[in-house]
């Protein structure tokens, strides 16, 4: 089960970027929301606030937020891998990029990606458990790109599931997206 489990989380989540991927895709290629309408990402910033939005905007409790950073790729990581398996969509959404731009810097794109994986994070939630006190140390800059191939992790087997991801550095911040 132990190597199960990296092998199927990465699977998972590069199933989740592709999905998002395709969704910023689209987004970007349809008319964006009147102005009224509001597509951006709020990040989170106390680890103890639950729930994220629904369609009409309404609160629903079945995420977990986690603290974002976005100082390093490390961090990045850790604040997207951590989203993942609490099941905060619009968390992981806002931490990704898209044909090298941030999602949410992609109208209508942030909405379309968390609306889509977030039935995808609910079936991953479960493993949550097993990446408690996640540690991500070591990552490999070259300019505005990092990788995670040589990266050290508490839990151990974090490093497999990281190591097929990259991060990149748009306007100051770290952001993940595939390898």
């Amino acid at each position: 089960m132990n190597k199960l489990l990296p092998g199927a989380l990465a699977l998972a989540l590069s199933v989740t970027l592709v999905g998002c991927s395709k969704s910023a895709d689209q987004g970007a290629a349809t008319p964006s929301a009147p102005a009224s309408s509001s597509s951006s990402v709020t990040t989170p910033t106390d680890s103890m606030s639950t729930g994220t939005a629904d369609d009409s905007g309404t609160a629903t409790a079945s995420a977990t937020r986690v603290p974002i950073d976005q100082s390093t790729p490390e961090a990045a990581m850790t604040s997207w891998l951590g989203s993942m398996v609490a099941g905060d969509g619009n968390s992981v959404c806002s931490l990704m990029t898209a044909s090298g731009k941030a999602i949410t810097s992609i109208p209508g794109a942030a909405a379309a990606c968390g609306k889509s994986i977030t039935p995808m994070l609910d079936q991953i939630k479960e493993l949550g458990a097993a990446f408690e006190g996640l540690q991500i140390n070591g990552a490999t800059v070259s300019g505005n790109t990092a990788t995670f191939e040589s990266v050290t992790t508490e839990p151990a087997l974090a490093a497999d599931v990281v190591a097929s991801f990259k991060a990149v550095k748009i306007a100051g911040k770290w952001y993940i997206t595939q390898g």
